[in-house]
């Protein structure tokens, strides 16, 4: 005995096109359960939470530098997803490593480009396995493009601090 016959029946008994609009029915009448019971209801975590971290730009120039501004909007740039608004931008000779001549690697201060440490603020939602403002993720080495009205750089979360947040 063969699993269709044929005339198209499963082990004789019923037509394939018949089981599969039998399967079809029961999945629609579980899914409408689902939804009518509210077993598949999504928990959603309010925004309420005040976010605060810093990301680093390094190696910029000194006339780029003066284009990040205290009160710009930030956004991810590859999502356009606003991230923040800069609180304060700190402005310090970049630093580097360096090979000596002797072969030793040492930190070396750039007498041209400069790092931007750039604190931004938002509100968001913290979880126990998440942080995050919208739909973007924010997690420390997270590196990045940032864009503000006048500036755009490749950006690295360094620091991030939840407000009422112990861990």
């Amino acid at each position: 005995m063969s699993l269709v016959d044929e005339k198209g029946r499963i082990f004789g008994r019923i037509n394939l096109i018949d089981l599969m609009l039998l399967l079809g029915v029961v999945v629609i009448a579980a899914l409408a359960f689902v939804v009518l019971t509210k077993q598949g209801k999504v928990v959603t975590v309010p925004e309420n939470k005040t976010i605060t971290y810093t990301v680093v730009v390094r190696a910029i120039r000194p006339d780029v530098a003066e284009n990040i501004k205290v009160g710009d909007l930030v956004k991810k740039q590859t999502t356009q997803g606003d991230i923040g608004v800069i609180k304060s931008v700190r402005i310090e000779p970049a630093k580097m490593v360096v090979d000596t001549a002797d072969g030793r690697k040492v930190l070396a201060a750039s007498p041209f480009e400069k790092d931007a440490y750039i604190t931004i603020e938002t509100k968001g939602r913290a979880g126990k396995d998440i942080i995050a403002t919208g739909a973007e993720v924010l997690r420390a080495g997270d590196k990045f493009f940032i864009v503000t009205k006048w500036f755009t750089g490749e950006a690295v979360i360094t620091d991030i601090h939840v407000e009422g947040d112990q861990s």
